[in-house]
């Protein structure tokens, strides 16, 4: 589980280094993803030297699959930007934990037309029941 977890924080931090643009913003989040994960502050620097040797291995569980899904489209939304790099992370993070190309792209989708406003409470869910039953 420590595996995996450093694993996802690593996901998410080569998503907001991929656009040239990571800032004070994604940093927090990622610190604050990291300490819900679990990982001490020694284990996140030792993930951020070398992002690379963390390489994720899709659980099995759908739900933890797709808490990793919510970790990577909250981060790629919360500095108010969405690059088109990050969305092709994420685009291919989804579809690397199993998940339908169509809904993956409805989610960012979604995101980027809330972008500057609040996300509405269960519309990311509304789109998960739509291809899940």
């Amino acid at each position: 589980m420590e595996d995996r977890n450093k694993a996802i924080f690593s996901l998410i931090y080569s998503m907001n280094k991929a656009d040239n643009d990571f800032n004070n913003i994604e940093s927090k989040y990622l610190v604050n993803v990291g300490k819900v994960l679990g990982l001490s502050q020694s284990e996140m620097e030792a993930v951020l030297d070398n992002p690379k040797k963390y390489a994720l291995i899709p659980p099995a569980s759908e739900q933890e699959r797709m808490q990793i899904l919510y970790y990577m489209l909250f981060s790629m939304r919360i500095d108010g930007d969405i690059s088109k790099v990050e969305e092709e992370h994420v685009y291919l993070a989804g579809l690397k934990l199993g998940f339908n190309e169509v809904m993956v792209r409805d989610m960012i989708s979604l995101l980027k037309q809330y972008l500057k406003t609040r996300l509405p409470k269960d519309a990311l869910l509304e789109i998960l029941r739509k291809y899940m039953n």
